[in-house]
């Protein structure tokens, strides 16, 4: 069985070891809605699932699809929001360490 919105706001909330009403009070909607969508008998929009995952400390992305299989785009945009604000130089620096990494990796496999 694939897991839908509900059930990963659920597992969520409860990771987070928050009560529904804890969590609707967190994302300004009633208890009573917020349990309809953790059944599926609701479709939440897209600024309840905002304020949702505000509330959860995780992405809304994360609560609408599940975990998404990474490829070389979404590496990439995660790349650049971890250099995001960095000097140059920081950026020279921390590319150095991933080279030698691999570097050595390629080593290490070789053996």
């Amino acid at each position: 069985m694939s897991k839908t919105i509900g059930n990963r706001i659920r597992e969520a909330r409860k990771k987070n070891g928050l009560t529904q009403a804890q969590l609707s009070g967190k994302a300004f909607i009633s208890e009573s809605y917020m349990a309809l969508i953790e059944l599926d008998k609701r479709n939440p929009s897209t600024d309840v699932v905002i304020k949702i995952a505000e509330a959860l400390e995780v992405s809304a992305d994360h609560l609408l699809f599940g975990d998404i299989p990474k490829n070389e785009l979404t590496l990439f945009f995660e790349w650049q929001k971890l250099v995001q604000g960095r000097s140059l130089k920081e950026i020279e620096s921390a590319q150095n360490i991933v080279k030698y990494f691999f570097e050595n990796l390629d080593l290490y496999n070789d053996k």
